[in-house]
């Protein structure tokens, strides 16, 4: 399987970045082909200039991402939750990859939306300082990025895991490894 890694967090000391390389080094160990786009070594600007009325000046690092997109079977997204939502970076490459035209296109007949990445599928590891069933409860982070994000582009989610009250148990070294693995544990229901 082609496995496509992006690691949503700009911190490279960060937890959510060790859970990344973790999952990445196991999933090659697997014999699966897999990329990684690491956002806390990438020197990428995410702001959506000047939204899709123009191309900004430099889309070489948009193009590169959209390409192994394209190759890959399976996508994975790990990143923290900061004031419910994703870091600015990982929703400026949101913003920046999945344009009309590569990820969904309007039919000009029917004016219906085509999702482009059909039969791709999709996990996301989140973490939190809040408890994670705050993010399983209505209207929300998941929901966005199953329905409204990735589902928008034809991309079926099949694992969400969330790691919720990261830092406040007195076994946060265990509960970490523990979320790692779990994470791990995935590659093999692929």
């Amino acid at each position: 399987m082609n496995i496509l890694v992006i690691q949503g967090h700009p911190d490279s000391k960060s937890f959510t970045r060790q859970n990344a390389l973790a999952y990445y080094k196991k999933a090659k160990q697997q014999g699966n082909t897999v990329t990684i786009v690491d956002l806390s070594q990438s020197d990428f600007n995410p702001v959506l200039q000047y939204g899709y009325r123009q191309h900004m000046s430099d889309e070489t690092y948009p193009k590169r991402v959209q390409q192994l997109i394209q190759q890959a079977d399976h996508l994975v997204f790990f990143f923290p939750v900061w004031w419910s939502a994703e870091p600015a970076i990982l929703k400026g490459l949101i913003d920046r990859v999945f344009t009309p035209g590569f990820a969904y296109k309007y039919d000009k007949d029917s004016g219906k939306q085509i999702k482009l990445l059909k039969g791709k599928t999709a996990d996301i590891f989140m973490s939190s300082h809040a408890p994670s069933l705050f993010y399983k409860l209505g209207l929300n982070l998941v929901f966005r990025w199953k329905k409204l994000v990735l589902g928008y582009c034809g991309i079926k989610v099949k694992n969400v895991l969330i790691l919720g009250s990261m830092d406040k148990a007195k076994d946060t070294a265990q509960r970490r490894q523990t979320f790692i693995q779990k994470c791990i544990n995935t590659i093999k229901i692929l």
